[in-house]
């Protein structure tokens, strides 16, 4: 480790301890109350003991220990900051049960649930936002040419060429490539591995190299990605390897660790990140502020329902959803009773195309039904499957059993990579497209989801609705 890198660790470490102590200090003020006391002065005073400074000083050297062993203090350059907060996440989570245990143990009256809480919460909060100002600042620094790394890259010249430019084009990660080495194809295996990685050794040997970026394909080239990671494993060197598995056309490449082997995980649809459990927390609170206000309607449309015909108020029917898990989606009922299995004696007379099943003039709609669907208001109970998990407001719009043991083409089954949804593009977008622009649709979907587009598609939903544009 250069003493540059070294030097910045150690103010990281320090700025970590000083968050700590500071939101240590703040919990106690905030969630101590003794009569008599008032403001912070009293309450510092009566903490500062010889057994509580030993103590505190104890703890942050735990503290250390465990943002040591989180991976707080390794390279964040490639990774996202939800990655780092994930980490910082685990480390809070394990830096605040030592209190929970000590504490009765060394009658520490200020340890209680509420100064449990407000510390784990306030640790996390302060350490996210230390590191979000740590990594803004790092990246002016290097957009003006400081705190620089260097790195090698071996592999094929266009490969190689091809990662340089990526790198010169991100200026606020920092790197500069000080030399390509490049295996040689005209000789054989074991050749190119002593070639190369005596070529790597002389480099090292003469030049700081921070990092070295391995761009070879994995299936041929194990031996050589071997040697160099011993090389380098010995002389402390950090190694950054572009897995080449396969060309993707949709999917993204997550990496991760199980056990200390690295892993890489292919992605169809949208990876894990904060914004899904925001997407899910939109949907609970979404779902359960409209089956409140739609409870009158739900009590009319019972009774209107049992007035137009008879049979149940609601129909279930098993479709198909996330990772193709079956699940009962709820609807109003729009057909007569029985009228699945009426539906093999009409498949001559289907209309759509591919393999969904329509019949404009459906003889078993019934009279309420056609005005409930031209509504979309047969569509309200499926705010329970939400409720429930098995479907969110916006998405694909899930599929009967039937229409998806028909689709014969393998791309159209991506649109299983998410949760099916209440409302979804082509629905705002306006009315039954054809099968291949319906897929295409959730296609565009899934690969640019957002938080933003689905608020967009929720505030199109109501207006397509009452306007009669949008899909059923």
């Amino acid at each position: 480790m250069s003493p540059r890198r070294k030097l910045l660790i150690d103010l990281v470490k320090l700025s970590d301890l000083i968050v700590v102590s500071l939101v240590f200090g703040a919990a106690i003020a905030a969630t101590q109350h003794e009569p008599g006391v008032q403001g912070w002065l009293p309450i510092l005073e009566m903490r500062v003991k010889v057994q509580n400074v030993l103590f505190v000083l104890a703890y942050l050297g735990v503290w250390q220990l465990v943002l040591r062993m989180c991976g707080l203090y390794l390279s964040y350059r490639l990774s996202t900051a939800w990655r780092e907060l994930r980490n910082i996440g685990t480390a809070v989570l394990i830096g605040t049960a030592p209190l929970a245990l000590v504490g009765p143990l060394f009658h520490f009256q200020f340890v209680t649930i509420p100064f449990l809480l407000a510390f784990a919460g306030g640790s996390f909060l302060g350490l996210g936002v230390e590191r979000t100002l740590l990594r803004a600042g790092a990246r002016q620094v290097r957009r003006h040419g400081r705190n620089l790394r260097n790195v090698i890259i071996v592999g094929a010249r266009d490969v190689a060429l091809d990662l340089m430019a990526k790198l010169d084009q991100r200026e606020d990660l920092g790197y500069r490539v000080i030399e390509i080495v490049e295996p040689s194809p005209r000789t054989n295996g074991d050749s190119v591995s002593s070639a190369v990685v005596a070529r790597v050794e002389a480099i090292l040997e003469h030049t700081p190299v921070d990092e070295i970026f391995v761009a070879l394909p994995l299936d041929a080239s194990q031996p050589l990605v071997a040697k160099l990671l011993a090389t380098c494993e010995e002389q402390g060197v950090a190694v950054r390897v572009m897995a080449h598995l396969a060309s993707l056309s949709w999917a993204r490449a997550v990496p991760d660790e199980l056990g200390g082997q690295p892993l890489l995980t292919i992605y169809t649809g949208p990876t894990e990140t904060p914004a899904l459990l925001v997407k899910r927390v939109i949907d609970i609170v979404g779902a359960s502020v409209g089956l409140v206000l739609c409870a009158p309607v739900f009590m009319v449309m019972a009774v209107a329902i049992k007035r137009d015909s008879p049979g149940p108020v609601l129909f279930a029917q098993e479709r198909v959803g996330l990772n193709r898990r079956r699940f009962r989606a709820y609807k109003f009922r729009t057909m007569i009773d029985g009228a699945e299995m009426k539906q093999a004696e009409l498949e001559p007379l289907n209309e759509a195309q591919g393999p969904v099943f329509k019949i404009e003039n459906d003889p078993r709609v019934t009279r309420l039904g056609r005005w409930l669907r031209r509504l979309s208001i047969d569509e309200l109970p499926q705010l329970f499957n939400v409720l429930m998990g098995s479907m969110s407001l916006v998405g694909p719009r899930p599929l009967p059993v039937r229409d998806v043991s028909r689709i014969d083409v393998r791309w159209h089954k991506r649109r299983f990579s998410v949760k099916p949804g209440i409302t979804c593009l082509w629905q705002v977008n306006g009315r039954e497209p054809k099968f291949d622009e319906w897929i295409r649709s959730d296609m565009d979907y899934i690969d640019n989801w957002s938080l933003a587009l689905d608020l967009k598609i929720l505030a199109k939903t109501i207006p397509a609705v009452l306007s009669r544009q949008g899909a059923h």
